[in-house]
């Protein structure tokens, strides 16, 4: 199954959400691969890898000077990853007159999805052609929405808008769209103000999750997952919520 983590905002916990979703989904013991398509590369950077000290990477892959198997880096936290480089906007760019762009990830990692239980994208901060190209690959999309940001609503409905348009584009089934509340807080009003939204406009919370703390602070200066450095934090749980329903779709 593939699990594509987007919201065209930036700052409202995506890279988090993809690096401890992937986590989480390794500790049940499947396969996981965790793809980075973001030009600013902050998931690769959350491993703790460094993108210059590798071999290939994303670029090599869409430009075609690499498979995406020969991209892999192998047993980081738990899961195989293939990283991200700041090249990848010239790659993007370079995609826009091709026929098929949208495919090109899809037709890179297609042989590989039969090695892995699960794929998880992180996307860039925007719905330009590389979340395009992650969104073709989704089997779910995953909308982390901020609750400090009461506008937030309006970009996962923009979100769900192109998700439709690529599936009538290409002639499928569109990937169910789940939201998760993020930077969430009991005692803040905008909190319940998005949770709400999200209810009124036909996509409820799955979960909500606190990334304003210290244990959220040191987990990404030590560069591993929340749900790896404290396994029972809040944090933890609350995307292990997350795991269990994605596992439960994938069972039907």
């Amino acid at each position: 199954m593939v699990t594509v983590v987007a919201n065209q905002k930036g700052g409202v916990g995506k890279t988090t959400t993809a690096a401890n979703i992937g986590a989480l989904l390794a500790r049940r013991g499947g396969r996981v691969l965790v793809v980075d398509t973001d030009p600013q590369f902050a998931l690769t950077r959350q491993l703790g890898l460094d993108a210059r000290s590798l071999g290939a990477n994303l670029v090599d892959v869409l430009a075609g000077r690499a498979s995406a198997t020969d991209a892999i880096v192998r047993g980081v936290h738990g899961v195989d990853v293939i990283p991200a480089a700041g090249k990848l906007a010239g790659v993007e760019m370079s995609l826009v007159g091709e026929l098929g762009r949208e495919r090109f990830l899809h037709d890179a990692l297609e042989v590989l999805i039969e090695e892995y239980d699960e794929v998880v994208i992180d996307t860039p901060p925007n719905l330009g052609l590389l979340t395009v190209n992650a969104l073709v690959c989704a089997d779910y999309v995953l909308a982390p929405v901020s609750a400090e940001d009461e506008g937030a609503v309006h970009g996962i409905l923009e979100l769900r808008v192109t998700i439709a348009k690529l599936a009538k584009r290409l002639g499928g089934e569109a990937p169910p769209l789940v939201a998760v509340v993020t930077r969430w807080s009991p005692t803040r009003v905008s909190s319940r103000t998005v949770e709400d939204q999200l209810t009124e406009a036909g996509l409820p919370p799955v979960a909500r999750i606190r990334l304003r703390s210290a244990l959220v602070a040191e987990a990404a200066a030590a560069r591993v997952p929340v749900a790896t450095l404290a396994p029972d934090s809040c944090v933890a749980l609350a995307y292990g919520d997350v795991v269990e329903l994605l596992a439960r779709r994938a069972a039907r």
